[in-house]
């Protein structure tokens, strides 16, 4: 107590510990100022750091025997934290990694409890000599970095001792030792737990250097195999080892380093902030293990196209990769308002996300920013309306062609920095959205309009949340209000939330991606929507199983395979002919080779199973099993396999698809969506009903009739009028789906688009391959790109009305019936007067 109480009557030492505090929080202000201004609080930072060090210089506390070493620690601190707060404006670190930046915290609370050593329990002193330990090795490692501007900071010194800066980790080090020496260095204990801190952080960097050189060495030997044999391959050398490797940290940093990671390579770029060449939107960070471990065993030697590609493919990183015009670095989703409108009695909902986004730099110099968010689509849903609100009002978006819409994104975006928004398809029903600019301490807010089919589960529909990614939603809101058209039966919900009035559910708190409500389905009911001279209607889907003689069966093997399925699978095709895919070639099982076979194959984390090598596709059928982190189609673009696959689609072969359990890949997915196959998915039970029936599910669909399987019913189009009872949803729904089938593979192919077709989603005002939402700022904007709103239309769908359009002779019903109307309101007063005359 003696100790603790001689600490805080020494001023000196009292003042550090202050004005430690107080750097610390002017420190932590400008976290989101422009440099500019970063650089004032910097000089404030600065000033108190030197003021302090004079204190200690004059009082004579720096001399031998004065007990100054513990306040030289505080100055030494605050010189720290300076010397962070100049790196913002003259970045020599970028961003540290979370667990180094928690040990240096450790580390400087650690400096600061050595003044209070005498008084700290036997346990305690050794932690703390452990951590001191470690200090010295983290500080060695800063002052290796720093060592090329170490010379140069000795040179500039008389400029108010800003470039000593860079002594700041060698002054630690030095001092770090000293510190140990002076503290009961002569006891074994305390010997034992310093070097224990050495001696385990030296063993942490030594085994994170063989992991990461093992990593490096697989991706290499997988790579080189594979692009020394380019032209006799289908797939790209890098899908090769994204399906081989093991997805883990090291790996993830691995193919991150340079573009996320300081490395030796980019030093350089650092010191001169020049900051990323690489299209990744990710803050960059740096880590020591990955620098000294790529220092000592380098890289995998891949193009860093294809190391973006990996990313994509297993770390579900493709927002990262999306194409941006401008940054978005300090974006924050703000708010999320989630309102739906549900009709369970035809398996539709409605939904819209009201979206808040904020420029979270607080700079009185202009910083524009470009927000861009990846919403998920449910199968067979499509995005039915957009908004934005330009100074407070809100804006809704007109549909026109994608190619338009994109130009004028594009150019006023690029070179006028006014406002557009505009939403684009994406391969697998993603959906793009963007909005400029969100500038500098300020909100936008835009609105998506979402029409969905509801999932047919076990008797139940489930409304799943559309999720989206997109700038940060850490601390962002979530207000959810969901309204039934009828009241559902056994409603089942997340316990966020609660009955509001009139039957809606209604939640509010954090943002969250993955809640959903469950009822029962209680059947279709037959209702319709009327508009230009066509009538929707919706009926149960019934698969209906045609002929199916089955010669070859392909099974498309990946890791989530197992031994005993695929025995099991052999055991059931009996004498068909059975094939796998292994290293690009079509190989048939034998009882020779199937284990062999099966171990190659399922080494793969992934497949994409080759179509075109399919001799008699008529009676052939593909059975698989589905993972979500693997390839797109986008992502073979240029590759032989897709010239192949290109090929053989444009031939129009129907092959039978069978998935025994998981989600679709993307790549499955896609060509699902085009109609390339005939699907199924079930059991091993429910496949051999359909081989010992020898029948398979038959494509039902036509010009006047698509199925969406997930919602299990059928959507008819018929000519004629009637007064319609259904939401124009049932039209949205039809229009999308139509589209895509009549697109087929010409989706992928780049086929010719037909003008039918983009009429078709015009009228129904969807976003489709052929068409995008955009909301641009004036009426000369639209003028200048010839974007048009069509007049008859669905418009904008709204949670309001059902948004029908009105036929010509029902115009003309209603404008008889409003004559009507007045008449009879005002037929005493015509008659008085006609009395009089």
């Amino acid at each position: 107590m003696k100790i603790i109480r001689k600490r805080f009557k020494d001023k000196i030492y009292c003042t550090g510990l202050i004005l430690l505090l107080i750097t610390l929080i002017i420190y932590l202000i400008p976290n989101q100022l422009s440099r500019q201004e970063t650089l004032t609080w910097f000089f404030l930072n600065h000033t108190i750091t030197v003021g302090y060090f004079l204190s200690l210089w004059f009082s004579g506390r720096l001399r031998r025997g004065r007990e100054g070493l513990h306040p030289f620690f505080l100055f030494l601190l605050m010189f720290l934290i300076s010397a962070y707060a100049l790196n913002r404006f003259f970045p020599v670190f970028e961003a540290s990694a979370t667990w180094f930046a928690v040990t240096i915290i450790l580390c400087s609370l650690n400096y600061i409890a050595f003044a209070f050593i005498r008084v700290a329990p036997v346990p305690v002193r050794m932690v703390m000599f452990f951590l001191l330990g470690m200090s010295l090795c983290c500080y060695l490692y800063m002052t290796i970095y720093v060592l090329p501007v170490t010379v140069l900071g000795l040179l500039a010194f008389f400029f108010f001792g800003i470039s000593l800066h860079a002594l700041v980790p060698l002054l630690f080090f030095l001092y770090s030792i000293r510190l140990f020496r002076r503290s009961h260095a002569r006891q074994r204990p305390y010997k034992l737990a310093f070097w224990s801190g050495i001696g385990i952080t030296v063993l942490i960097v030594l085994v994170y250097t063989v992991l990461w050189r093992m990593n490096v060495v697989q991706m290499s030997r997988e790579y080189n195999r594979w692009s020394h044999q380019m032209s006799d391959t289908y797939l790209p050398a890098w899908l090769h080892v994204a399906a081989h490797i093991t997805p883990n940290p090291i790996t993830e940093k691995a193919l991150k380093a340079e573009m996320v990671y300081t490395t030796a390579n980019n030093w350089e770029r650092n010191f001169l902030n020049f900051g990323s060449s690489f299209n990744w939107d990710e803050t960059r960070k740096h880590d020591p293990l990955v620098m000294i471990a790529s220092t000592l065993c380098g890289f995998s030697g891949m193009a860093d196209e294809d190391r973006i590609h990996i990313l994509k493919a297993l770390y579900d990183s493709r927002y990262q990769a999306e194409e941006r015009l401008w940054s978005g670095d300090d974006l924050q989703t703000t708010h999320v308002q989630t309102s739906a409108r549900i009709w369970p009695r035809l398996r539709v909902a409605y939904t819209e996300k009201t979206v808040s986004v904020k420029n979270s730099l607080a700079t009185m110099w202009a910083n524009s920013e470009e927000a861009i968010y990846i919403f998920h689509l449910p199968e067979g849903a499509v995005v039915s309306s957009l908004s934005l609100w330009i100074n407070g009002k809100e804006e809704k978006g007109i549909l026109t062609t994608k190619a338009k819409a994109d130009s004028a994104y594009r150019t006023i975006v690029g070179v006028e920095n006014r406002d557009p928004s505009v939403v684009h398809w994406q391969e697998g029903n993603t959906i793009t959205v963007r909005v400029f600019p969100v500038m500098s301490n300020e909100e936008r807010q835009f609105k998506l309009g979402i029409t969905s089919p509801l999932s047919l589960e076990h008797r139940a529909l489930v409304y799943r949340n559309i999720y989206f990614d997109g700038p940060s939603t850490a601390g962002t809101g979530e207000d959810v209000d969901i309204s039934f058209e009828t009241p559902p039966a056994d409603l089942q919900r997340s316990g966020m939330f609660s009955k509001g009035k009139d039957g809606h559910l209604v939640a509010s708190g954090s943002y969250r991606a993955d809640w959903q409500v469950s009822f029962k389905d209680e059947g279709l009911v037959h209702q319709l929507f009327s508009a230009n001279d066509k009538v929707f209607s919706v009926a149960p889907y019934r698969k209906e199983l045609a002929a199916a003689e089955i010669s070859d069966v392909y099974l498309d093997i990946n890791n989530t395979w197992s031994k005993q399925e695929y025995n099991s699978l052999l055991a059931l095709l009996g004498h068909k002919r059975i094939w796998v895919n292994v290293d690009e070639m079509m190989e048939q099982v034998t009882d020779g080779n199937r284990s062999d076979l099966f171990e190659q194959a399922a080494k793969s984390r992934f497949s994409l199973f080759p179509f075109f090598q399919i001799s008699e596709p008529a009676t052939a059928m593909v059975i698989t099993k589905g993972i979500v982190n693997s390839p797109s189609v986008d992502d073979l673009e240029n590759s032989r396999f897709m010239q192949e696959l290109k090929q053989w689609l444009a031939g129009g072969q129907h092959v039978m698809l069978y998935n025994l359990g998981g989600e679709l890949s993307p790549y499955l997915r896609t060509l699902k969506e085009c109609r390339t196959f005939r699907y199924d998915q079930g059991d091993m039970a429910t496949l051999k009903e359909l081989l010992d029936a020898r029948r398979f599910p038959a494509s039902i669909e036509n010009d006047q009739r698509i199925v969406i399987e997930d919602a299990g019913m059928i959507i008819n189009e018929t000519p004629g009028t009637e007064v319609s009872t259904a939401p124009d949803h049932l039209q949205r729904l039809f229009a999308y789906n139509h589209i895509m089938r009549a697109m087929g593979p010409r989706l992928l192919t780049r086929g010719e688009e037909s003008d039918t077709l983009v009429a078709e989603a015009a009228a129904s005002y969807i976003v489709t391959p052929l068409s995008s939402l955009v909301v641009l700022e004036k009426q000369a904007d639209y003028d200048r790109f010839n974007i048009k709103d069509s007049n008859n239309s669905l418009k904008n769908a709204s949670l309001k009305g059902k948004g029908a359009v009105p036929e010509p002779h029902e115009w003309a019903l209603i404008v008889i019936g409003l004559l009507l109307i007045a008449y009879l309101k005002f037929r005493p007063v015509l008659f008085k007067h006609s009395v009089k005359i």
